[in-house]
């Protein structure tokens, strides 16, 4: 819910910089479970400490107002004006919205109709079932993949404290890759260096002190990893219509919950099998996942589309007409085809 905010709150130009920083907060919650877990030596007295560290993660919810563009949405242009006015008093630019108009689409925004949008918009489906291919798949090699970081250090807390600080590092790289890149090239760069790392990780070569090429290669294939499950937030935030940005989230992220469910077991193959099986499989994996990345459009540089409309005009659909004062023109001259 948070990636899905800052995408609508952010503008263009710092939304592949806002995202990344808000799951750099997420490694720092990382470092904090960690934390607790080494000062608190009791289980009942850790899951009291993290319960009342949820409960005041709520108090910023209740603060934080909807994003206008939601609201204008659903058809709260008064609402939408006092969120902007409340945002030009905090940057001592105040703007009196009473005289301003603002143009927006009306539509009837429900659950059965946001199901319907789906068979009506083609681009709009094509898009989400690869968005959910691709959260499902990189669930899977992010938490199947991630084994490296126990091999460290033989203290269990040191290796998680590693591990957070490699992830604070795959995200930060995302910031400078997609402003160079853009938001599809890096995250196919991502996955083809992971590609690789997981080639690299097959043969027996020992490097020294106890480290191997397979160690190596590991970590720096969860770091890649790490990085395209990063932008894999911002990306589908901005694929995603305001309309439907909430239900695709929500989609995408329970595939994903299946994928890190699925990644656990396919890790345990490393104990029945040979090794060069479960790598191969990540492999083959993210090959599926460049596979669907390649076939999605790239919004480098563009707004996000507020409609299922939107999004058929931005991926060029002919059929589609531009919306004039809240119009669309597609209906009219589909009544007028009709009425001839």
């Amino acid at each position: 819910v948070s990636t899905q905010s800052t995408g609508e709150f952010s503008p263009t130009h710092l939304r592949s910089v806002v995202s990344p920083l808000i799951l750099l907060v997420w490694c720092c919650g990382y470092l904090l479970i960690v934390l607790i877990g080494y000062l608190i030596p009791y289980w009942k007295y850790i899951f009291l400490t993290t319960g009342a560290v949820n409960f005041l993660m709520i108090i910023p919810l209740l603060i934080l107002p909807i994003s206008p563009r939601f609201a204008l949405v659903r058809g709260r242009e008064e609402e939408a004006k006092k969120i902007l006015e409340s945002f030009s008093r905090i940057c001592n630019n105040e703007i009196a919205m009473d005289k301003i108009h603002l143009e927006y689409t009306t539509r009837v925004q429900n659950f059965l109709q946001q199901l319907k949008d789906f068979k009506k918009y083609p681009t709009l489906r094509k898009q989400t079932l690869l968005c959910l291919l691709s959260w499902f798949t990189v669930a899977t090699l992010f938490y199947g993949f991630d084994f490296g970081w126990g091999k460290i250090s033989t203290n269990l807390y040191t290796s998680y404290l590693f591990a957070a600080l490699g992830k604070a590092a795959a995200i930060a790289i995302t910031i400078p890759a997609c402003h160079w890149l853009g938001r599809k090239d890096a995250i196919l760069l991502f996955l083809v260096s992971a590609t690789l790392f997981f080639f690299l990780a097959m043969p027996d070569v020992l490097i020294g002190h106890g480290w191997t090429l397979e160690f190596g290669a590991c970590l720096l294939g969860s770091m890649a990893i790490a990085a395209a499950y990063a932008i894999n937030y911002l990306y589908t935030s901005e694929l995603a219509p305001t309309s439907h940005r909430g239900m695709v989230m929500s989609l995408s992220s329970s595939c994903a919950r299946v994928g890190s469910f699925l990644g656990i077991y396919t890790n345990l193959l490393y104990d029945i099998t040979d090794r060069r099986v479960p790598l191969a499989l990540f492999a083959g994996l993210t090959m599926v996942y460049i596979t669907a990345v390649f076939f999605l459009s790239d919004t480098t540089g563009k707004r996000i589309p507020e409609t299922p409309h939107d999004v058929e005009l931005m991926a060029g659909n002919e059929k589609y007409q531009p919306v004039e004062n809240g119009v669309d023109k597609t209906k009219l001259e589909k009544a007028d085809v009709e009425q001839t």
